[in-house]
């Protein structure tokens, strides 16, 4: 030891404190291999298990493939998108049709020809309204034989093409034509010990206007003249022709009355029994016992008249006929009649003018348009395009008869410019007139923005 002024130093090895090792309780060996299991009172102090894989470092990972994998499925969900929007079908986003508000045509009041006396009718068949220059029941006299046909037939019905039950003829038969004859009345020769058949007696009746055949036709089916008039005027009753008024089977009467445009239904009813109208439009005919006989109708030199009768009594002159027309492939037929007229000449050329008149007017009829816009289609993404007539149609019309149009819209898979989307009817009193329907501009599909932005209409999942 050594002193240094009034201290003293002591001087001499110095002993350092043993360092304190970490963890100094664990056996090496036991870390490494992991299996030491020390008893506790082995151990002067507390102690703490611990394994070697608490100490051993942990492996660090790369959050690159994760990363990856998200930003695939995400483009893999815009490519997907993107695929089904732009080549999605339009099925659920077809063009909606807005109907245009067709205006059908209808024809003008009718102009007839009027003669300059008398009176007269004209009518189209199958149409409800006749135009008459007069209510005024007027003296029919033969055309009352039309009557006298329809009744008989309707007690005593024929086929068409039938003969019907024959009736035998005397020489009592022969002199009773001659009074008919002496009195002025229109009749024809009988074959005496022959037979004539009821078809044969109707074309007497209907082609040459013969009284004394009518007479007999109605003698073998009422017992007298009186019991006939009440079945007639209860058939015309009953058949709508209550403006006929018949006291007689021949018209040699007066009394035998119709107002003109009754006279235009007497003969269309007529004209609609086929033994009837095959009849009236015989230029003539061969009859045993009276021999050729023709039609007093002169109007049947032209083809296309059909029928009807004629009718004279102490000068006044009646005639109704009917005539067929084509109206753009449809048959039209057109009544007339001149009643009242100062000579036979005259009724023929006053119902000629009708008739060619009301021709010509029907012949008239005003046509619904090409290019008439039946509809426009609209898509959900604003292309349009109107849709209308592809030519101009028309059916018959006659005084103030109109039409209808329905117009029958189908796209289709049509999108461009004339094609076809449909079709357009018209319909009138006597037949149809159709046209198609056509685009007149092309409907684009949608771009692609609105195809990306618009998917839950594209698929059909909203409006």
């Amino acid at each position: 030891m050594k002193y240094i002024g009034a201290r003293a130093l002591y001087v001499g090895r110095v002993t350092s404190p043993a360092p304190r090792v970490a963890l100094a309780w664990l056996d090496d060996d036991a870390v490494a291999s992991g299996n030491d299991r020390r008893d506790a009172a082995a151990s002067a102090g507390p102690y703490t298990l611990a394994h070697a894989e608490l100490l051993t470092e942990p492996t660090r990972r790369s959050a690159a493939p994760a990363v990856l994998s998200t930003l695939g499925v995400a483009a893999l969900t815009v490519g997907g998108y993107t695929a089904a929007t732009l080549l999605w079908p339009l099925d659920a986003v077809a063009p909606d049709i807005l109907p245009a508000a067709l205006s059908a045509p209808a024809a003008p009041v009718a102009q007839p020809a009027w003669p300059a006396e008398g009176a007269g009718a004209t009518a189209v068949g199958g149409f409800a309204a006749v135009s008459a220059s007069s209510g005024e029941p007027e003296s029919i006299a033969s055309i009352t034989k039309l009557v006298t046909a329809l009744v008989v037939l309707d007690r005593m019905p024929l086929a068409d093409g039938e003969q019907g039950p024959e009736f035998a003829f005397t020489s009592a038969d022969r002199r009773e034509y001659r009074a008919y004859l002496a009195d002025d009345q229109s009749a024809l020769d009988v074959p005496v010990d022959g037979v004539l058949t009821q078809y044969q007696l109707l074309q007497g009746v209907l082609i040459g206007s013969a009284n004394n055949y009518a007479d007999r036709l109605v003698s073998e089916l009422w017992p007298d003249e009186d019991a006939y008039v009440e079945a007639a005027n209860a058939w015309l009753q009953a058949h709508g022709l209550g403006g006929v008024t018949v006291v007689d089977s021949s018209g040699i009467d007066p009394e035998n009355t119709a107002a003109p445009a009754s006279v235009i239904t007497l003969a269309e009813t007529a004209m609609s029994n086929p033994v009837i109208s095959g009849i009236v439009g015989q230029r003539s005919a061969e009859l045993p016992g009276a021999g050729f006989v023709e039609n007093t109708n002169a109007l049947l030199a032209d083809p296309a008249v059909v029928g009807v009768k004629t009718g004279s009594l102490f000068g006044s002159y009646n005639l109704v006929a009917a005539k067929d027309t084509d109206v753009d492939g449809v048959n039209v037929r057109v009544y007339a009649t001149a009643l009242d007229q100062p000579d036979d000449e005259t009724r023929h050329s006053a119902t000629a003018a009708l008739l060619d008149r009301t021709i010509s007017e029907i012949a008239a009829s005003p046509a619904l348009p090409a290019g008439t816009v039946a509809g426009t289609a609209t898509t959900a993404w604003g292309a349009t395009s109107e849709i209308v007539t592809e030519s101009d149609i028309r059916v018959a019309l006659w005084n103030t008869q109109s039409s209808q149009a329905a117009a029958n819209v189908e796209l289709g898979d049509s999108r461009g410019a004339g094609d076809e989307a449909g079709e357009l009817t018209l319909t009138g009193p006597l037949g149809t007139a159709t046209t198609a329907l056509r685009l007149t501009t092309d409907i684009p599909d949608p771009d692609v923005w609105w195809r990306l932005s618009h998917p839950l209409q594209l698929w059909g999942l909203a409006d």
